[in-house]
């Protein structure tokens, strides 16, 4: 997902020695789940309205599956790499970039380094969105979440300009517990609301809840959100690295995605099933103000709605949110400049601590900003975004280079089995990368077709 942890580069800095310690299993898991469930997690609720509830929890299984294997097969990749490379204790495949170096050298780690660059650029552009629409509802809608976004870059600058990620990375885990704690509160407030409209007269079947989409083409966004919401593979190398028996690492990956299926599938289910058809684009407007009957739920402006208000509840996830997002915003830009700092056609040119280090930072949050006012729906623009980079990141580059590199090390090939599953998962990333773009950028490019309700 859009990570609140170090980035990988950072993460792993010192993975390449062999430590006296180490992550257990259970550790590595906890450290994924963490990776893993991120701001991604907010666009869930609204995806069954185009894509249906139990289409969309079987996206959930089949996106939690592809990335899983996927990972599956990277860890395979850097094992085999690894485990034939090693010189005086030290392994040489300790990051994505590595990986991708292993596999087709310099052209494998300049795709790794431009995709990544592109995806946590997207993902910071999206974090801004979310930002500006949380000082929105502090402020009480004093400007539009469109006009905070300038006003806040001078914030986003300071930010980025932030010399390492050490200093944030000691807020993670209060990042964590908020993000936990947004999630509990979505469930939990999602099943009490759901009482209310069932006390209403009964609608017309499928007027309050679609549980399949028109044509299997609605699902394109539900896949592209999801590959972002699921996004951690480019963490794999950096957590299996750390691992006191990377042998393990099976065991902690099937584990952690398992616990971020459950919670996934928990919050779209419960958040769509309390607010159906009449769901907000943002989720904390549903959460803090309710329809007063059936008719004003779906025939009258969200503004005018007369029923039930939670305006704690409100403030309350908005700054849990905040806190989130002020965390998570650094280090996924800290990606961006890592990956300009450290890649061999940029490094020259923008070397740490100079004044175009500086104005390269600046730059990048400048586009981030444009991107943002241009796409400013944050569920739209993640999707976008994931819709480009999810399915490379996630699962095509995973499986590819974890091939490439078991083969030069003369490994034993995958199965026929493996790898005709491998080929269907290939077939959900192609799928999310054409339909999932296409329906992204549609949303993106004629707004008003996803504006809310």
């Amino acid at each position: 997902g859009s990570s609140d942890a170090p980035p990988p580069s950072e993460a792993s800095s010192e993975a390449g020695a062999d430590r006296a310690g180490g992550l257990a299993w259970w550790q590595a898991s906890f450290s994924l789940v963490v990776v893993v469930i991120g701001a991604g997690v907010m666009a869930l609720p609204q995806l069954p309205t185009t894509g249906g509830l139990c289409a969309c929890l079987l996206a959930v299984l089949l996106c939690g599956a592809t990335i899983t294997e996927s990972g599956l097969g990277m860890w395979r990749g850097v094992m085999a790499g690894n485990g034939s490379a090693k010189a005086g204790g030290k392994r040489t495949i300790v990051s994505f970039e590595d990986f991708g170096r292993a596999a087709l050298g310099q052209p494998g780690e300049v795709l790794v380094v431009v995709l990544q660059a592109l995806y946590f650029l997207g993902v910071s552009a999206a974090f801004a969105v979310l930002i500006a629409k949380s000082v929105a509802h502090l402020s009480r809608n004093w400007l539009t979440p469109e006009n905070f976004l300038f006003p806040l870059t001078p914030v986003f600058g300071v930010l980025a300009l932030l010399p390492n990620v050490s200093a944030v990375a000691q807020a993670v885990p209060a990042a964590v517990v908020c993000v936990v704690v947004l999630c509990g509160i979505i469930i939990a407030k999602s099943a009490i609301d759901a009482e209310k409209w069932q006390a209403w007269p009964p609608a017309a079947p499928g007027a309050m809840h679609r549980m399949w989409p028109d044509t299997f083409m609605d699902l394109g966004t539900a896949f592209a959100t999801l590959f972002g919401a699921f996004g951690v593979n480019g963490n794999v190398p950096s957590v299996l690295c750390e691992m006191k028996d990377p042998a393990q690492f099976p065991l902690a990956f099937k584990t952690a995605m398992a616990i971020v299926v459950v919670i996934y599938a928990s919050v779209m289910g419960v958040g769509y099933y309390g607010y159906g058809q009449f769901i907000q684009p943002d989720i904390i407007y549903s959460l803090t103000s309710f329809p007063a009957d059936h008719d004003q739920a779906f025939n009258v402006p969200f503004e005018m709605w007369t029923g039930p208000k939670a305006r704690v509840l409100e403030y309350i996830l908005t700054c849990l949110l905040l806190v989130k997002l002020l965390v998570g915003l650094p280090l996924n830009l800290m990606v961006v400049f890592s990956s300009l700092q450290t890649f061999r056609c940029t490094k020259d040119y923008v070397p740490a601590g100079s004044w175009r280090n500086t104005a390269m930072r600046l730059a990048v949050v400048a586009i981030a900003v444009v991107i943002a006012r241009a796409v400013p729906n944050f569920n739209v623009l993640f999707a976008l975004v994931c819709s480009v980079c999810g399915p490379p990141m996630q699962c095509i580059l995973p499986l590819a280079f974890s091939f490439l590199v078991r083969r030069g090390m003369g490994g034993a090939p995958s199965s026929p089995l493996r790898r005709a599953l491998h080929l269907g998962l290939g077939g959900v990333a192609a799928f999310t990368l054409t339909v999932g773009f296409w329906q992204s950028l549609h949303a993106a490019l004629q707004p008003e077709s996803s504006a809310g309700r």
